[in-house]
């Protein structure tokens, strides 16, 4: 006997990205797909919400082994990010106590134009501020 195990892993639907589900990235490693092969239909969300979706893998093979666990999900683009690359932007306000950060994606502060937590100006209430002047712009004379 083959000690083997060659069955994929397990898909858990909560933790997919938007572009795992509309069959731009792997449903397993979320590597953007060049060639992808159907793994079936999985059925997504509750109640009236709920939906079959067909989600793909990557072809001929994936790399499963690597799982990603993010850190948080990011604020901006709702993609899962790790703890090196989560950079904290701002404070989510609660009713009571101090709230919970906000975090983003090394690619969008720059994309958005966010300034990143530890910029802001000492006396801030830790909302999430954006830059006024598009960074790429050369100055003017």
């Amino acid at each position: 006997m083959s000690t083997d195990n060659t069955q994929p892993p397990v898909i858990d639907p909560d933790r997919l990205t938007i572009n795992q589900l509309r069959g731009l990235n792997c449903a397993h490693c979320a590597a953007r797909l060049y060639r992808a092969r159907s793994i079936g239909t999985h059925h997504i969300g509750t109640g009236v919400h709920a939906d079959d979706v067909e989600l793909y893998a990557c072809e001929p093979s994936c790399a499963v082994a690597v799982e990603r666990q993010p850190h948080a999900w990011c604020h901006l683009c709702h993609d899962p990010i790790d703890a090196a690359m989560a950079v904290p932007i701002g404070n989510r306000p609660a009713p009571t106590g101090p709230g919970r950060l906000l975090y983003a994606d090394a690619k969008c502060p720059v994309a958005y134009r966010i300034i990143p937590l530890a910029e802001h100006p000492a006396d801030t209430d830790g909302t999430i501020r954006f830059r006024t002047a598009d960074p790429f712009v050369p100055k003017s004379r």
